[in-house]
């Protein structure tokens, strides 16, 4: 069937989704995962002496209410409940063992294919998802095994066969810290995340007339196309992705370049999955586009491009994970800052007397500054001290 979404699905979507506030980097990564989702475990890319399937594990990070988390993921959710037999949504707040029954519930065809949608990541997970047996769990889920086995305490030994799993979930840079046990980086958790981080709208809508004019009408028509390409996506394309010459010339390039570069430890877990990442979201932008399940060059530049702009920030949010009191604490400061835009040091003071003294609060402004996270200026009056974020790049 001809693709009604032109030139992509994912173009599409961001089309549709253009008349809300929330940031573009968020509704392309939850378009993503629409595909995603969709297609579950009947495609595959082929790799040495083993197999990855195009699920991901996605969280969008940014303040409480600012970047409208919540309502990208949303949109997101009406659209694959709107499919034909749509796929399994997991909503609530999870234990493994409950995990487990809905899989099994969700099986056709011999597979067991679902999302795990958590719009508040802590509220989701609960601060004991280590000790309560979920982290470890979706860990080994995220690599799509053809047979997991778990020892529940009320039903004994349970058998999963040809699961494939996705999460989506938002959440705050404060609220990660509470959701995800700091020994989940060694345990490898994290490295299968890919964090979006934003912190700031796409644009400011207050009224439903402005979002109308703003997309032109054509909403419910984008909406219909972009349902119609994600049911040809879920019921219709089956098999193994393959790699034009001139995709397999880029992607070696690329990992030459890539795998001697030198990088936080921490960080060794994700980078070292990079390139399955990569190719993940290569088979996705390509079955956005024509069912060939044939990646190119293009897709490849465009996975590229997708996880290097997160990855600007993916030191930070890790660190956020890992944080001591004096880390946290710095953290907020950079926060409060982020929210402002630039701020008086005596409005910082009033802000943060209730958890750092002002010795405190010039120390982690030495370290902001000196780590090329702030700007220190000097206002007209030649007294006045304002902290400012500072621009990446400079």
């Amino acid at each position: 069937m001809a693709r009604k979404c032109k030139p992509s699905w994912i173009d599409s979507y961001l089309e549709y989704t253009r008349v809300q506030e929330s940031p573009t980097a968020f509704h392309e990564w939850v378009g993503m995962m629409l595909l995603s989702t969709a297609v579950g475990r009947h495609v595959y890319i082929p790799r040495i002496k083993y197999t990855i399937y195009p699920n991901m594990f996605v969280i969008l990070v940014a303040g409480s209410a600012k970047c409208r988390k919540s309502v990208a993921i949303s949109i997101g959710m009406d659209i694959l409940r709107s499919l034909e037999k749509p796929p399994m949504i997991f909503a609530q707040k999870i234990t493994t063992e409950a995990l487990i029954q809905a899989l099994e519930l969700a099986k056709a065809d011999g597979a067991s294919a679902g999302l795990i949608c958590a719009s508040e990541l802590a509220v989701f997970m609960g601060a004991d998802a280590t000790k309560s047996g979920i982290i470890p769990a979706l860990t080994d889920l995220y690599d799509s095994p053809s047979e997991w086995v778990y020892h529940t305490r009320g039903r004994g030994k349970e058998v999963l066969r040809n699961v494939t799993l996705s999460v989506l979930a938002a959440s705050t840079r404060a609220w990660l810290k509470n959701s995800i046990p700091a020994d989940a980086i060694g345990g490898g958790f994290t490295s299968r995340i890919v964090f979006v981080c934003q912190d700031k709208p796409s644009r400011l809508i207050l009224f439903p007339e402005d979002a109308a004019e703003i997309g032109g009408g054509l909403s419910d028509t984008l909406k219909t196309d972009l349902i119609a390409d994600l049911n040809e996506v879920r019921h219709n394309i089956r098999g193994p992705m393959s790699f034009t010459p001139e995709a397999r010339k880029v992607a070696t390039e690329w990992y030459k370049r890539d795998f001697n570069k030198v990088r936080d430890p921490k960080l060794d877990g994700y980078y070292g999955r990079k390139h399955d990442t990569m190719f993940k979201i290569a088979a996705l932008l390509s079955l956005g586009e024509n069912s060939s399940r044939m990646i190119e060059h293009t897709h490849i530049n465009r996975a590229l491009l997708l996880l290097e702009e997160n990855e600007k920030y993916l030191e930070t949010v890790i660190s956020s994970v890992v944080a001591s009191s004096v880390g946290g604490d710095t953290e907020r400061i950079l926060e409060l800052i982020q929210r402002t835009g630039k701020i008086k040091h005596s409005d910082l003071l009033r802000k943060c007397w209730r958890f750092a003294t002002a010795q405190d609060v010039s120390v982690i402004i030495r370290t902001l500054i000196e780590s090329n996270e702030i700007d220190e200026v000097v206002a007209s009056d030649r007294k006045t001290r304002i902290y400012r974020i500072r621009e990446r790049g400079l």
